[in-house]
């Protein structure tokens, strides 16, 4: 489910493909994932939160260690580094797209509990932060994409559609 979440807010929004950032492919085989293996639900959450994290310390969106609050001018400069044209509109989009979501995960942690099983193959323990930031991201993208970035397509349109309307809207949900 989340995957086909994280293929289908790639495909509808252009600013939230994983392919503009080079971090996760470097995360990906940090991680040293065991080959032809079906994961679960669970170690798929997991995978990701690690990829998540990894990419946000590689990059510097985060310190290693707690509390982790956002370098917001490193995910400016980040943006401007791999978002594509016309950037006037793509990194000011995504960019008070990572301040929303910081303040609604801040103001929403409650929802954001979790207890998940331990993986054996995850040497050691990942926070979720970044990848709550991430899903919010996503979420507040496949909700408001600019025009020129989205994928007028009728899947496409019934998930706006959707998190439109079944899913919290992240702008009026941050005070």
């Amino acid at each position: 489910m989340r995957a086909n979440a994280t293929r289908l807010s790639a495909r509808c929004c252009q600013l939230t493909r994983t392919s503009l950032d080079p971090g996760y492919v470097e995360c990906r085989e940090a991680l040293k994932l065991p080959k032809k293996r079906r994961f679960s639900f669970a170690e798929m959450y997991t995978i990701n939160m690690c990829l998540e994290e990894c990419n946000y310390i590689g990059s510097g969106y985060i310190e290693v260690d707690p509390p982790y609050r956002l370098d917001m001018v490193r995910v400016r400069r980040n943006l401007e580094q791999i978002l594509p044209q016309p950037q006037e509109t793509s990194v000011p989009f995504m960019f008070d797209a990572y301040i929303k979501c910081e303040a609604y995960r801040a103001q929403h942690t409650a929802r954001f509990a979790l207890h998940l099983p331990e993986i054996e193959f995850i040497e050691e323990k990942c926070n979720p932060f970044s990848l709550h930031v991430t899903i919010c991201v996503r979420i507040h993208a496949m909700q408001k994409c600019p025009k020129e970035f989205y994928t007028n397509s009728t899947e496409c349109r019934m998930a706006q559609d959707y998190f439109t309307r079944c899913v919290d809207d992240i702008e009026s949900n941050v005070a």
